[in-house]
């Protein structure tokens, strides 16, 4: 990086663009359900800059990505939060962009006896068109 000087000797900050460090994080719920702990991960999502998806249901998953600083403050929020099972099942990290544009909430078909189960097949679909087929498979051990 440049550095140059001003007038009082000070070093001043580098004239280069730093490279943002991104970070993905996978979490996997036994379930979300709570309309609560959902609206509260929306506006951590925006306060931080985060983007990525709830999928709520049974089970659930998140997936948020910016910063790093940003997805360790995310990380703490969402930790601080009661979970029956809530399990950071894969973290990613890369000086590459990030694959979202906005944080939000997913919703495929629903089945189940309490139409509290999202299509997985669906989600899968949804993932490799985001290029992201291994992730299904780090998410479900399968």
């Amino acid at each position: 990086a440049v550095v140059s000087t001003q007038s009082t000797g000070e070093p001043a900050l580098p004239t280069e663009t730093v490279k943002q460090h991104y970070s993905r994080l996978w979490y996997y719920a036994h379930h979300i359900y709570s309309r609560e702990k959902r609206s509260h991960m929306m506006k951590w999502s925006k306060e931080l800059c985060l983007s990525g998806f709830i999928l709520p249901g049974k089970p659930g998953i998140i997936c948020v990505e910016g910063s790093k600083e940003s997805c360790k403050e995310f990380n703490s929020k969402v930790r601080s939060m009661n979970w029956q099972l809530l399990k950071l099942q894969h973290e990613e990290s890369s000086l590459r962009k990030t694959k979202f544009v906005e944080f939000k909430e997913l919703i495929f078909d629903v089945h189940g006896r309490a139409n509290n189960h999202q299509d997985l097949g669906q989600f899968r679909n949804f993932l490799e068109s985001q290029r992201l087929k291994d992730t299904f498979q780090i998410l479900f051990n399968v």
